[in-house]
Parts: C-alpha cells; sequence; structure tokens
C-alpha cells in the first residue's frame, strides 16, 4: 500500500510501475518535478530498501541535491557521462573495436593516430588502454593511453549497446528503475540505448523520464521524445505512459496564464492546490503582475528600469531580480565588464590570426610568412564584407592595437597562432561546482585569470574572516602586529581600489607578499599568453571583479539560457535576439510558424517568463504594429504600454 499524501503524479508513476510500463512525467515549470521524482524513489525504497536504482541528472548540483534528501546505500545518482563510463570503462576490447569503427566511418569527428595511413585495425590497440579525458587523443604520451573526451563516451556508449546485447543485461541487473530528470536535455544517443537498445534484453526493469519538453533549450538535447522516436528512428513500439502534472508550485496567477498561452502541447497549468506552495499566500495564489512594454531598439536598458514599474525592484540583488539578455555579448556592458569580454571574444587582431588561420587550413599552408605577409595577400580593399581588410582598418585606427600588431606582424604564422591566439571559452568559466558547494574555475582558464582568480579567493576569505583558511591560501607570514596592520592595509587596498588596472593589482599583491612567483605564470605571458597579457594589463580591475560577480550569478544580469532552473521575485525579459540568427522574438505571437527558430525561440521565452515569482516585465524593440497589437490580446491592453528616453 502507498504511503499516505503522496502525489497524485507519484501514483500514477507507482501505477505504471506495477504494470511494468515505462513512463514520462510531464510537469511545466514550477510544478515540482524533481520532488516528484524524490517522492517516487522514498516510496519505492519504503516497500523495499533493497531495490537497485539509477537516478541520473545533468549536473554535479543536481547530483548533491538528490542525494541530500535520500538516504539509501541503494540509490545510485550520477550525471550521465559518468555513469555511463564507470558502466563501459571495463570492456576494453569492445571498446576498442567501437572504436576501430568509428575511425575508418567517413566522418572526420574521429581522428586517426598520427602516422597511421589507410584504416585503422584492432591491432593498433593491442598493448593500449582507453580512458576518458578531458580531450580525444589517439596518440598515447608515455602511459600508452589513448583517450576519449565527453563528447565520445555516448557515441562509444550507444555502439556497445547496439552490438552487445549483454550490456543490456548488465545494466538490467544493477539497475531495477532508471529515472531521468530533465530528460528532454538527454542526448539522443542516450535515448537509444534505454528505449530501443535495452529491449534486447528479457530481464524486466522500468525506466521514468521527468521533464518538460518546452524547456528544452540547449542545442544537443532530444526535446520531445515521442517527436524524436517516430520521426527520426521510425519507431513506433515505445510503450511510453504519459503522466502530466498541472499543478504550479512557483508562480503567481498572472504568470500562470501567460505562460499556458505560449505551451503547444495542450498542458495547461493550474495554481498549486497546497496552501503551503512558495506561491501561495493566506491560502489564495498570489495574483502577481505581467508588464509588456515595447520602444526603440536604441533605447537604453538604464532609462527603462527608471520607470514606474520597476519602483520596488532591487536590481542591485541578483538573487532577487534578474534581468535576462539572449547573450553574454549584451551582458558584458551592463555587467561592468564590457573590456574584458571584448578582448576575449572581439579583439581584431585575434579575429585577424584566426581568419588566415582558416584560410591557410583550407589550402594546406603550414604558416611560414609573416601575419603581417599573410594579411596583405589575404585583404581586399574593393570588399566592403572582407573580414582581414575590417580588422586591419580597426587595427591601425587604434594605437595600442597598432602598437601590438607592430609587435607581431614580423612573427612567422605558424608560430603566432600556436602562441598568441587567445581562448574565448577562458573568461566566463568560474562556474558552481554542486559537489563541493563552491565557484571554480576551470582548467580552461588562462594563467593569467587563474592568478587573477588565487587573488580573488584570497579577496573573499580575508573579507569573510576566514583567516587561517586565508593564510593557508596566501602564505602570507605574520610574526608581528605590524605584519597584521600592514596585511589590513593592503586588504583594504584591493577591496576598495578597483579602478587601479590588472597589471597594477597583480604587481600590487606580488610586491605585498600576497602573491608568490609563479614559474607557469612568468612562462604564459612571456611567450604563449604574452600578447594577452599586452591587453589585459591595462583592463581596469573591478571588471574581472565584475565578471566574477557576473558567472557566480550574483549580478542581476544574466543569460536567458543560464537561469533555466532557477527562480527569482522579479523579472525584466529583453526580448532583442541582437542579430543572433538562431532566435526570433518576433515569432513568439505566430501559433503557425512551426520552423525550428520559432519552437526554439518559443522553448526560451517560456522558460524566461516562468523565472517569475511575483512580477514579470517583457521589453521588445520594435514599433511594428501586428506584434504590438497581438501583444495586447496575449497580455491585455492595459499591460502593454511604450516605453521612450523622454
Amino acid at each position: 500500500m502507498a504511503a499516505a499524501g503522496l502525489e497524485k503524479e507519484v501514483l500514477e508513476a507507482l501505477k505504471c510501475i506495477k504494470q511494468g510500463k515505462n513512463f514520462i512525467l510531464q510537469g511545466g515549470a514550477g510544478s515540482g518535478k524533481t520532488y516528484s521524482l524524490v517522492s517516487l524513489i522514498k516510496e519505492l525504497f519504503r516497500e523495499n530498501p533493497s531495490y537497485k536504482i539509477l537516478c541520473i541528472t545533468f549536473t554535479n548540483n543536481a547530483v548533491a541535491e538528490i542525494l541530500s534528501r535520500v538516504d539509501n546505500n541503494n540509490l545510485t545518482v550520477s550525471t550521465i557521462h559518468e555513469f555511463i563510463w564507470s558502466l563501459i570503462k571495463k570492456y576494453q576490447n569492445e571498446i576498442k573495436k567501437v572504436l576501430v569503427s568509428l575511425i575508418n566511418a567517413d566522418s572526420n569527428k574521429y581522428k586517426k593516430p598520427q602516422g597511421i595511413e589507410g584504416e585503422i585495425t584492432i591491432d593498433y590497440f593491442s598493448d593500449k588502454y582507453v580512458d576518458y579525458d578531458e580531450y580525444y587523443s589517439m596518440t598515447p604520451k608515455n602511459d600508452n593511453k589513448v583517450k576519449i573526451s565527453h563528447d565520445d563516451i555516448l557515441a562509444v556508449a550507444e555502439k556497445l549497446f547496439e552490438n552487445y546485447s549483454k550490456l543490456s543485461d548488465i545494466l538490467k541487473d544493477i539497475a531495477d528503475y532508471i529515472f531521468i530528470d530533465e530528460y528532454q536535455d538527454t542526448d539522443p544517443l542516450v535515448i537509444n540505448i534505454l528505449l530501443i537498445h535495452l529491449k534486447k534484453s528479457k530481464k524486466q526493469n522500468i525506466i521514468g523520464f521527468f521533464g518538460d519538453s518546452m524547456q528544452a533549450i540547449y542545442d544537443g538535447g532530444v526535446g520531445d521524445i515521442y517527436k524524436y522516436l517516430e520521426e527520426e528512428r521510425g519507431v513506433k513500439d515505445y510503450e511510453l505512459e504519459v503522466i502530466r502534472k498541472e499543478q504550479n508550485r512557483r508562480n503567481p496567477k498572472a504568470v500562470i496564464d501567460i505562460a499556458n498561452k505560449f505551451r503547444n502541447d495542450g498542458l495547461i497549468q493550474i495554481p498549486s492546490s497546497d496552501i503551503s506552495a512558495p506561491n501561495m499566500h493566506n491560502e489564495e495564489v498570489i495574483e502577481g503582475s505581467v508588464k509588456f512594454l515595447y520602444g526603440s531598439s536604441n533605447i537604453n536598458y538604464d532609462i527603462i528600469k527608471k520607470h514606474d514599474i520597476f519602483k520596488s525592484w532591487d536590481f542591485s540583488n541578483g538573487q532577487d531580480t534578474k534581468e535576462l539578455r539572449l547573450t553574454h555579448r549584451l551582458n558584458a556592458k551592463s555587467a561592468g565588464f564590457e573590456n574584458l569580454y571584448n578582448l576575449y571574444n572581439d579583439d581584431p587582431i585575434d579575429k585577424l590570426i584566426q581568419n588566415i588561420k582558416g584560410k591557410l587550413k583550407k589550402i594546406n599552408d603550414t604558416g611560414e610568412k609573416t601575419l603581417d605577409e599573410y594579411a596583405v595577400e589575404y585583404r581586399k580593399p574593393s570588399n566592403k564584407r572582407d573580414v582581414i581588410n575590417n580588422k586591419l582598418m580597426e587595427i591601425m585606427a587604434n594605437e595600442d592595437y597598432s602598437k601590438s600588431y607592430n609587435k607581431l606582424k614580423d612573427i612567422p604564422m605558424k608560430d603566432i597562432y600556436t602562441k598568441y591566439s587567445l581562448n574565448p571559452d577562458s573568461l566566463l568559466s568560474y562556474k558552481f561546482n554542486g559537489i563541493t558547494g563552491k565557484y571554480e574555475a576551470k582548467s580552461s582558464r588562462d594563467k593569467i585569470l587563474q592568478r587573477l582568480d588565487l587573488l580573488e579567493d584570497m579577496t573573499t576569505l580575508y573579507n569573510e574572516k576566514k583567516y587561517n583558511e586565508f593564510l593557508k591560501k596566501t602564505k602570507y607570514r605574520i610574526t608581528n602586529r605590524e605584519d597584521k596592520v600592514k596585511l589590513k592595509d593592503v586588504m583594504d587596498y584591493l577591496t576598495n581600489n578597483q579602478n587601479i588596472t590588472i597589471g597594477q593589482v597583480l604587481e600590487y599583491a606580488a610586491s605585498n607578499g600576497l602573491l608568490h612567483e609563479d614559474d607557469r605564470f612568468t612562462d604564459f605571458i612571456s611567450n604563449d599568453g604574452w600578447y594577452l597579457w599586452q591587453s589585459i594589463k591595462n583592463i581596469e580591475y573591478r571588471e574581472y571583479r565584475n565578471s566574477i560577480k557576473y558567472s557566480n550569478e550574483y549580478s542581476s544580469i544574466s543569460t536567458q539560457h543560464s537561469v533555466k532552473g532557477s527562480e527569482y521575485n522579479n523579472v525584466f525579459v529583453v526580448l532583442d535576439a541582437a542579430g543572433w540568427n538562431n532566435y526570433d522574438f518576433k515569432t513568439i505571437f505566430d501559433k503557425n510558424d512551426n520552423s525550428n527558430k520559432a519552437l526554439r525561440t518559443k522553448r526560451l521565452f517560456y522558460v524566461c517568463i516562468t523565472r517569475a515569482k511575483q512580477n514579470l516585465v517583457l521589453f521588445m524593440p520594435t514599433d511594428d504594429a501586428e506584434i504590438i497589437n497581438k501583444a495586447k490580446e496575449y497580455f491585455g491592453a492595459e499591460n502593454v504600454m511604450k516605453i521612450s528616453e523622454e
């Protein structure tokens, strides 16, 4: 008998399990799908503590959250890549056979080992071990290991399950139940394994999917499982029972009503009947508010935020209020790190180098000539759209850029694009680790950012009065009272003087004993990172601090993709695609437009508006009368208004 107080959706899932049916629990934003998942796991363990349950999530943070709610050694919670690798890594011979087939296939994705001509054979791998790492390499180093990366594991695993039915038996032996959280973000290869290849095993287990296809906003996810199986795989007999979770525990009534108008799957959400739900007050659902603003594309967003609509909003509190824009590029200026962002993502010298590199790759030119020789050779002054010509003009028009270019122009390209190019992924890779509960810099951070990150950690620890941890990290020597006074002066200076440059900050910290000599840092700024150092050292230190605040989501400004799963009292959404071809917010009111771009935009729009727990304001830069009239139909004429800078 099921425990009392279970949600009806959990009871329906239990019914499916008793009948031996796989199922999907489909719930809109704020419906508490993870709560249902945890409740189901707890109830199954209540019935039988020896059940073996595997729960797949997509972030370490989600892993930690679920493990904190359920205490049973028979529960395995893992990200898909970690679990799959733990399952397949022991089958080295089979992995090697799959790699041979993938490498020999007509694809450039799986590169051959260096020095191998023609097709590769299994003999090549006879004395090698296949390991999992951050990168793909079929040419072993001293450890005699070849390596497949994060991107390769699922492809290898799917081929293994396709070719070796014994794997399906093994997976069913170790998991009576497999539950997938946020199924819409699952790689289609995982769906192939779970709903196609596992059928080869006669053993029994149950698979349950929890999520919402309307919130499939990341590239690479399966999105709608039914559409994928039927249209792309031609599979009709996957036998997946649908459970709809209609209650909404997060959003106020105004947001629920609007969000329902933009769903395309027939699921209509209703306010929660649980009087303790976050969106309830005095046993009634919070009413909330939704406003649609429109105006000039050139309007200053800071002007918009001074409107009376935002009078009670606190844009300095990123945990309470969020301003959502489509890209980091749109956010960087308002978040206060525009120059730093542009250096990593839109530096004209780097763009010039990368463009020349692309041309040389096409003709297998090894890059013996100098940067300037290639730049002159490939420029087309008569063509206004020519990237090389435009970047050269931009460089020569700026004194700082032209000085740097003059130092680089006589270096052979073969040396330049291995030593002086920039890594855009380095800047915003300071992310939350759900296992440790801390924000940590990923290994992709360059040596300059890593040194700044170390200083940031010290500053945070000192300001939080965690002096023992601070002293361990800095190794700062305190032998008397004068040392303590000096340290306080140094930390006050670093905390309160952020208008000094990054170069000045690092020099000051080193000269005052906070940062010790680091040969790797010195080597980097002298060699591989020379050009980056020449540029970044002159940018104000506050821009680095602002980029950390932005990455940690302490800033009130975020990208629209980054807030999925989050919630805030007040949400301001800017409906401007900023020239990004993948999205067009003008399609959100057209129910007949089912193009990939329109569907992608509508899903992102739905995710954004359902973050709001109280107030939602949208701004679209438009004067299109048809769009404005449509907005009035959706939001009500009284909630649609024009904004101007006057």
